[in-house]
């Protein structure tokens, strides 16, 4: 019996410290080593089975958790996008400046839920909450770089996402030194204001 049970499985060598930390998680858990480890490399073939991995997979799970907590809902492009349209018409102002001010909460809220570096994060999530085609956020110093790329989107849609991204940055102690917009293509450079 213990030699079939042998003859199926492998050691797979692992640091010390990992090893530690996993005997650790199993013991909070309740479970084995054996099947914690069994059930993590599962998700990681189901995660490549899905065109992702396991990190990538993750980060999306705290994304998740992150709109979850700030009270984040999505919605289809097309109808959020007729939706802004009307109310743009009605008070393209007040709709303006909710949206700054969105931006400047969610700054505080990310300043205060995650730990270290969120510029990386909110390149991410403006690229999944806002369904962009691109993202990209360049920290040299004091200096932002953002530039944002969605292929189709209105323009009122587009002066939506600037005022809430210039809303953000501000929020961080940034001021718009640069600025690029077109319809679904936007471009700005922000400096971190000296105190």
């Amino acid at each position: 019996m213990v030699e079939e049970l042998l003859t199926d499985t492998k050691l797979i060598p692992i640091t010390k410290p990992l090893a530690n930390q996993l005997r650790l998680l199993a013991g909070r858990l309740g479970v084995s080593v054996t099947s914690l480890t069994e059930e993590a490399l599962e998700q990681v073939l189901r995660a490549d089975t899905l065109g992702s991995n396991v990190k990538g997979a993750v980060d999306i799970l705290h994304m998740a958790q992150v709109h979850r907590g700030a009270g984040l809902i999505i919605f289809q492009r097309a109808g959020v996008s007729d939706l802004f349209k009307r109310l743009y018409d009605e008070d393209s102002e007040g709709l303006l400046d909710l949206w700054y001010r969105s931006g400047r909460w969610y700054a505080a809220y990310l300043s205060n839920r995650l730990n270290g570096d969120f510029f990386n994060f909110f390149e991410q999530d403006l690229l999944v909450s806002w369904n962009l085609d691109e993202s990209e956020i360049l920290v040299e110093d004091v200096v932002v770089y953002v530039r944002l790329t969605s292929f189709g989107m209105s323009r009122e849609f587009t002066d939506l996402l600037v005022l809430y991204t210039r809303g953000f940055f501000e929020e961080l102690g940034y001021v718009v030194s640069e600025e690029d917009v077109l319809p679904g293509l936007v471009s700005i450079k922000f400096i971190k204001k000296l105190k």
